[in-house]
């Protein structure tokens, strides 16, 4: 729920954006039965500390699947480790310092495994500026997304 930003509404609806989601589409999806998704928003709504989480979540909207359809780039950064400090910082130098604009950069959290990075661009990055990002030590892989 977290990963995908749905929210719990105050009287246990499940919401994306505003938008309901059944607690059956939820289930169907997770592979569990319809009461388990009742009795974990019971849990949320129960326990302080995950209802004022979970009230208050929301989602973004994300450009990096669209981002060549609109003309602009896209690269997907997997870091060497999703917690090391800088990463955001250096990709956006190396890309700041070619005259290009980022248009958006999103990072899962370092708890997520598999945690990466994406990064929109005014335009598709030259194979130069993915070199040189390739060359940072904290980056492990970049995928141009097209």
């Amino acid at each position: 729920m977290l990963r995908n930003a749905v929210r719990v509404s105050g009287d246990g609806r499940i919401l994306m954006g505003g938008v309901e989601i059944p607690h059956t589409s939820i289930a169907r999806i997770l592979g569990v039965d319809r009461r388990l998704i009742g009795e974990t928003i019971n849990t949320i709504l129960n326990n302080d500390k995950l209802k004022k989480i979970f009230l208050n979540l929301n989602s973004t909207l994300l450009l990096r699947d669209v981002a060549p359809d609109l003309g602009f780039g896209a690269i997907e950064i997997i870091p060497e480790d999703a917690a090391s400090v800088g990463v955001i910082a250096y990709v956006s130098k190396i890309i700041a310092d070619a005259g290009i604009s980022i248009r958006q950069i999103t990072a899962d959290d370092p708890m997520f495994r598999n945690a990466e990075m994406s990064v929109v661009t005014e335009k598709p990055l030259p194979r130069e500026i993915i070199d040189n990002i390739l060359r940072l030590r904290e980056v492990k892989k970049v995928i141009v997304l097209s």
